[in-house]
This record gives C-alpha cells, sequence and structure tokens, in this order.
C-alpha cells in the first residue's frame, strides 16, 4: 500500500478528533474569532513540530527509560486543562475578552500527553521511516501538516458558531460544554 495513504489513515483519527486541543481551539474560535486564534494555533504546532523532531532523535527512548517523565507530563497536562477548563468558563466576548496566544498554545501542546503517545506511537509504526534525520524530517512534517489543518479547522468551526455568542444564553451554554469537555478529558487522563 501506498505509504501516505498508510500514513493518512493512521495520523487523520488523532489529528482531526476533539482532544483538547481542538475542544480549546473551538471555544477560543467562538468567543475571540478566527484571526485571534491563529497565535494559538502557531503555538500549538510549533510546539509540535518540536515534540515531533524531540520524539524522532530520541526521547521515545528516554520515555521508555524513565516512564515517569510521561507520568509527569500525563498529570501536568490534567491541571493545565483544568485551568483551561476554567479559562473558558470566564471568558468574555467584546472589549473584556482575553485570547488565548502563542505561549497557551505552546503549553497545551507540550502537556497534552496524547501529543506525545500520538508521536510514540507514530515513530514505531513508521520505524523504517523514523531511522534516518529526512525520514524523521519527512514524518514530522506530515503529521504537522495534518494537525495544522485538523486545528484550523476547529478555530474556524468555532468562528463560524461566532454569530450564535450575541445569544448570552447559548454563549453561556457554549462555554459550560467546553468547559465540562475538557474537564471528562482530564478526568479520563487521570483515570486511564
Amino acid at each position: 500500500m501506498n505509504f501516505l495513504l498508510i500514513f493518512s489513515m493512521f495520523i487523520i483519527p488523532l489529528a482531526w478528533t476533539p482532544g483538547p486541543v481542538n475542544i480549546t481551539l473551538s471555544a477560543v474560535g467562538i468567543q475571540s474569532g478566527f484571526r485571534k486564534s491563529i497565535p494559538l494555533i502557531a503555538g500549538i504546532n510549533i510546539a509540535f513540530l518540536t515534540q515531533a523532531f524531540g520524539v524522532g532523535i530520541g526521547l521515545k527512548s528516554l520515555f521508555a527509560a524513565y516512564p515517569l517523565l510521561m507520568e509527569l507530563i500525563r498529570y501536568l497536562g490534567i491541571l493545565y486543562l483544568l485551568l483551561l477548563a476554567w479559562k473558558i468558563v470566564k471568558m468574555k466576548v467584546g472589549e473584556g475578552a482575553v485570547a488565548l496566544g502563542f505561549w497557551n498554545g505552546f503549553a497545551l501542546s507540550m502537556l497534552n500527553p496524547k501529543v506525545w503517545m500520538t508521536l510514540i506511537v507514530m515513530y514505531a509504526q513508521f520505524s523504517e521511516e523514523g531511522q534516518t534525520l529526512s525520514g524523521i524530517v519527512l514524518l514530522s512534517v506530515l503529521a504537522l501538516g495534518y494537525f495544522l489543518v485538523g486545528n484550523t479547522a476547529w478555530a474556524i468551526f468555532g468562528a463560524s458558531l461566532r454569530r450564535w455568542v450575541e445569544n448570552e444564553r447559548f454563549f453561556f451554554i457554549q462555554k459550560i460544554v467546553f468547559s465540562l469537555l475538557l474537564v471528562g478529558v482530564a478526568v479520563y487522563m487521570f483515570f486511564a
């Protein structure tokens, strides 16, 4: 089978489905619009590329040798998701709106165990391609492309719901739903 087809079948479900990053991007898209989501998207994806290269050049061995590092990332990630859920509940629209920025996105990706596990599994699944520096670059950039498309789509989805924000009840419900989704992911991560 074609490498790109197999890679796409592997990465699309991981990159385009709801998770902490995509839920946060939707909420920020609703609150601030797509344009103000761009720094968050940039932070997420620059961190992702850093993580992808890092795992490719050897962090997977470090995680295998020291499994407590993955546990630390997991628990810090849980705490960060709860903080983001709180920030979403406190979101305002208009002058009082505070958009999540580049560093929030960078931290969200770095503290997201789903990202780390995706990359570890990616390099295990495509180990032949990940043996050389050019293969690591190829896998990292391909994965980044899929994640960037998915992240952008979720922010656009959120921004498309922005007109409903004028309805205070809808905005309140949206904040609660997105916050509960993040809390649900945090609870799942805690018990997983």
